[in-house]
C-alpha cells in the first residue's frame, strides 16, 4: 500500500472516529436510563468484547502483570466514563461535551509537573479565550430545565478523572496493543463503577429496559470498541497534530446531533461561546505542537 492511500485510509479512519465519539452523549441521553446504569453495563459488554478480541487477535489471554500496570488508569477510566455519563444525563449535551473539552488546559500543564516536560506558558494563555467562552455558554443556558449545575460538576470531576487517565496510562500505553490496553482497563472500569451504582445511586442497576439495552451495545460497540480501533490505526499514517485537532470539533458535532435528534436548544450567545472555546482550545493544540 503507498503512503499516500495510508494516509487516506488514516484520514478516513479519523474522520469516522470523530463522528462515533460526537454520537456518545447523545446515546447516552437517548437511553433514557440513569448515567451511571449505562457507564456500568456498557463498561461490562466492552469488557468482554474486547477480551475476546485479544484472545483473536493475538492468540492470548489477559495476565495479571498488565492488570498491575492497568490498576490505576483503569480506576480513573472507569469513575470517569460513570461521572460523565451521570452528568451528561443531567445536564445539556453543550454543557457537558464543551466543560469536556478544556482537558488540554489541565493535562499540559500536570504532565509539566510529573513528567519533568519543558512547559510554555504561552499556548495556555489561549485557554484563556476558552474558559471565557465556556462562561457565556454555561451562563446562557436556555430556561427549559434541561441545563444543571449539578451535572456540569460531574462534567468537572470527569474532566479531572480524564485527565489522571491520561497521566496515569502513558507508560501502559507504550509497548501495549490497543487490544492489550482496553482488555486489561475495561474489566477494572467495570468493576470500580459497580460500586458508584451501588452506593451512590442504590436501585439503581437493574433499571435497564429493552430501549436502554439497544443504546448500550451500540455505546459498547461503537464508541466502546470501534472508535478506539480506528483511532489507533489512524495514528500510524495522520500526524498527531491533525489528530488533536480533528477532535477539537467534536464538541460542535454533539451539540449538533443533540439538537437534531434530541431537540436541545441552543441560543445566540451560546454558539458565539462555542467558537470561543473551540478557537481557545485549537490556538492551545497548535502552540503546543509547535513547541515540540
Amino acid at each position: 500500500m503507498t503512503d499516500a492511500r495510508q494516509r487516506s485510509l488514516g484520514v478516513a479512519a479519523l474522520v469516522v472516529v470523530m463522528l462515533l465519539f460526537s454520537w456518545g452523549s447523545t446515546l447516552v441521553k437517548l437511553a433514557e436510563t440513569p448515567g451511571v446504569t449505562v457507564a456500568f453495563w456498557r463498561m461490562a459488554l466492552c469488557s468482554v468484547i474486547w477480551v475476546v478480541y485479544l484472545r483473536l487477535k493475538e492468540r492470548r489471554w489477559t495476565s495479571v502483570a498488565d492488570f498491575k500496570a492497568a490498576l490505576l488508569p483503569g480506576i480513573a477510566f472507569g469513575l470517569d466514563i460513570a461521572a460523565f455519563f451521570i452528568g451528561v444525563t443531567k445536564t445539556t449535551v453543550a454543557s457537558a461535551e464543551f466543560t469536556a473539552s478544556l482537558t488540554p488546559i489541565v493535562v499540559i500543564p500536570l504532565a509539566a509537573v510529573f513528567f519533568k516536560e519543558r512547559m510554555r506558558l504561552a499556548p495556555l494563555t489561549f485557554g484563556v479565550l476558552s474558559i471565557a467562552g465556556l462562561a457565556l455558554l454555561l451562563f446562557n443556558a436556555p430556561p427549559d430545565g434541561e441545563f444543571s449545575w449539578t451535572g456540569v460538576s460531574w462534567i468537572i470531576a470527569a474532566v479531572g478523572l480524564w485527565s489522571a487517565y491520561l497521566l496515569t496510562s502513558r507508560q501502559l500505553r507504550q509497548g501495549r496493543s490497543v487490544a492489550v490496553v482496553m482488555a486489561h482497563i475495561t474489566p477494572i472500569a467495570t468493576v470500580v463503577t459497580l460500586p458508584v451504582a451501588l452506593v451512590v445511586f442504590p436501585g439503581t442497576l437493574f433499571e435497564v429496559t429493552g430501549r436502554s439495552v439497544v443504546f448500550i451495545s451500540l455505546l459498547a460497540v461503537l464508541t466502546g470498541t470501534v472508535a478506539h480501533g480506528l483511532m489507533v490505526y489512524a495514528q500510524h499514517s495522520v500526524p498527531v497534530g491533525v489528530i488533536s485537532l480533528a477532535q477539537v470539533a467534536q464538541p460542535a458535532l454533539a451539540v449538533t446531533w443533540s439538537v437534531l435528534f434530541l431537540g436541545s436548544s441552543v441560543v445566540g450567545i451560546q454558539i458565539v461561546g462555542m467558537a470561543m472555546v473551540i478557537a481557545g482550545i485549537a490556538a492551545v493544540t497548535v502552540a503546543t505542537q509547535r513547541g515540540r
